[in-house]
């Protein structure tokens, strides 16, 4: 990728993502949540009606960013706003199979201060 200048952009990714459906019968959504906490991470499973954790988030040096849909196949895309914000957006195919949907980005917290208006 390249800017409006012709500078070379590193593409931004996440560390690592968990993707799955939510339990049967949840329709909590749409969530669009940053989560800094192993409390909230344990909270947002528990409330898309898994059994376990998807899995395991170091929060002193990491965070993770939520989305469920009803459509499928979603994907993060990660924006470097300047000045530390980090924009993250998702998207999603549609899906005509019933329930709900949810996926996870684990993302670095270095470097960062802000991300999509909340502060790390």
């Amino acid at each position: 990728m390249t800017d409006e200048g012709g500078k070379a952009h590193e593409e931004l990714k996440p560390i690592r993502e968990w993707k799955g459906e939510a339990g049967v019968g949840v329709e909590k959504g749409p969530i669009r949540s940053v989560i800094l906490s192993s409390e909230e991470y344990e909270k947002l499973w528990k409330e898309l009606g898994l059994d376990r954790s998807p899995g395991a988030i170091e929060f002193s040096t990491e965070f993770a960013v939520v989305v469920t849909s009803r459509g499928s196949g979603i994907a993060f895309r990660l924006r470097d706003e300047g000045e530390g914000k980090l924009k993250v957006m998702s998207i999603a195919t549609r899906d005509i199979r019933p329930g709900l949907r949810y996926a996870i980005a684990v993302i670095s917290r270095q470097g960062w201060q802000v991300v999509n208006d909340t502060k790390l």
